[in-house]
């Protein structure tokens, strides 16, 4: 789901979100580095840990690319704490990383609810990782607690069975951390020509076809992005993001009767929309050293539940990863929970 806009240093940074494009990988999300041309003044947020260091054809990239000036430009907001600290440490023996950045399982990582902090979320989409991603190279890896996969995107998509023989995939993987320790996730990946409640009930069908919503899933998420000028989304106006926004999240609420969580950012700075459309957390795609807010006015830091800090295997937070073995392609995000220390708990309250 990266798109240039993520990487960008000019939006307002706060320490603690996927931008899981849809299977038109050729990345309408892409909102590449243009998204990153102006100068952000915004602040950054203190998100309980010190992060100071440094359709299959459609072109869903699977991240939200607000693009790499964010790592870039001078950043004149101020930090703030999320949650876990990210500093160096002199520290080598329980390290799995490898040289490259790739973690790999050395058969000790703790499991269930014993796992600490920081809470690692994978996201895929078809063009990642192929058609049978090793989701248990994932749950192996410490600290990742799930995968989120894209669904559905607009009101036809085929991705070649790919979702639907990978959603049952991922929660076999858990094995018995499934619902605990390890959830499993689906996003739609939203086209604003077309009718919100009609992408939300193609979404949910999808879902229903690959068996079903279970206890341990996180809670739908809409995946709002621009993309780049060949996406059909880069011509839409605020006022269709908001009102188609807003239909899907209805339906799907009225639907599910659970909360959604909204993914993205550039749509909402580009199109200054400041309008929470029927969502309830935010997912936030920002490829820096310090998470950047910038066109998430609307929201308070504790609304943003995720920060996707890694997009095909590029971030730029100390100590977290950026790639696991056996995935070409991976976006990563770390779970935070405003200022405080994330818990285990903060996890399945504020996802499931």
């Amino acid at each position: 789901m990266p798109t240039d806009d993520e990487f960008s240093t000019e939006e307002t940074t706060e320490d603690v979100g996927f931008d899981d494009s849809s299977s038109d990988e050729a990345t309408d999300d892409d909102t590449s580095s243009e998204d990153t041309e102006t100068e952000d003044t915004g602040t950054e947020e203190d998100i309980g840990f010190d992060d100071s260091t440094e359709d299959t054809s459609s072109e869903d990239t699977g991240f939200d690319d607000t693009s790499s000036e964010d790592t870039e430009t001078e950043d004149t907001g101020t930090e703030e704490d999320i949650g876990f600290d990210d500093t160096p440490t002199d520290e080598t023996t329980d390290d799995t990383s490898t040289d490259d950045g790739t973690f790999s399982s050395d058969g000790s990582a703790v499991v269930g609810s014993e796992l600490e902090p920081p809470f690692l979320v994978a996201d895929q989409y078809p063009l990642d990782s192929g058609p049978h991603p090793p989701w248990t190279n994932l749950v192996d890896a410490p600290n990742f607690v799930g995968a989120i996969l894209k669904a559905w995107e607009g009101l036809q998509y085929n991705d070649g069975g790919w979702f639907t023989n990978n959603w049952s995939a991922v929660r076999d993987a858990g094995g018995d951390r499934y619902g605990d320790s390890w959830f499993r996730g689906a996003y739609l990946f939203l086209r604003f020509a077309s009718d919100g409640a009609a992408q939300a009930d193609a979404y949910l069908r999808a879902v229903d076809e690959a068996g079903g919503w279970d206890y341990g899933d996180v809670i739908p998420v809409v995946d709002v992005e621009l993309g780049s000028e060949k996406n059909s989304n880069f011509r839409a106006s605020a006022e269709q993001i908001v009102e188609c926004t807003s239909e899907c999240a209805d339906r799907i609420r009225s639907e599910t009767g659970r909360r959604v969580m909204l993914y993205g950012r550039g749509a909402m700075r580009e199109r200054s929309i400041t309008d929470h459309m029927k969502c309830d957390v935010v997912w936030n795609p920002s490829y820096t050293a310090h998470m950047v807010t910038n066109g998430l006015q609307a929201w308070d830091l504790e609304d943003i539940v995720l920060w996707q800090y890694c997009g095909d295997n590029k971030g730029f937070v100390a100590n977290l990863p950026t790639s696991v073995a056996g995935f070409p392609k991976l976006d990563i995000s770390v779970y935070i929970k405003g200022a405080q220390q994330p818990t285990l708990q903060m996890v399945r309250d504020s996802l499931l």
